[in-house]
């Protein structure tokens, strides 16, 4: 009876590790549910010049968009799943994949000069 008990602890605690993990495996630390899962896709990925490749990932509305578009720089963590680096407005250029993003690098860190407003 008691490793039963204990089991079943051990199911409670855990099973909300997994779930969390997987959580932002699917949506990054920092993202909101909805537009990231809803309405993003994702653009071309950057590369350190260490060799880091960084995701790249624009809220595309479609129809109901207006204004600049919304983008997160996202980085991969082995025990913290997918977190967001940097998150900021770019041109509908930058969006469409017509234009590339102009990162700078202070070591693996990017650092992306983005707009100052949605509008």
């Amino acid at each position: 009876m008691k490793q039963k008990n204990l089991i079943y602890l051990l199911l409670v605690l855990i099973l909300p590790v997994f779930c969390v993990r997987f959580y932002y495996e699917v949506v990054p630390r920092g993202a909101s549910l909805e537009p990231f899962v809803g309405y993003s896709r994702e653009l071309n990925s950057i590369t350190s010049p260490q060799g880091k490749i960084y995701r790249v990932f624009v809220n595309d509305a479609g129809a109901m968009h207006s204004g600049k578009h919304w983008v997160w720089v996202i980085d991969q963590g082995w025990i913290a799943g997918r977190y967001v680096v940097l998150e900021g407005y770019v041109d509908s250029e930058v969006a469409a994949g017509d234009a590339q993003l102009l990162v700078q690098w202070k070591g693996e860190q990017p650092i992306i000069q983005f707009e100052s407003a949605r509008y």
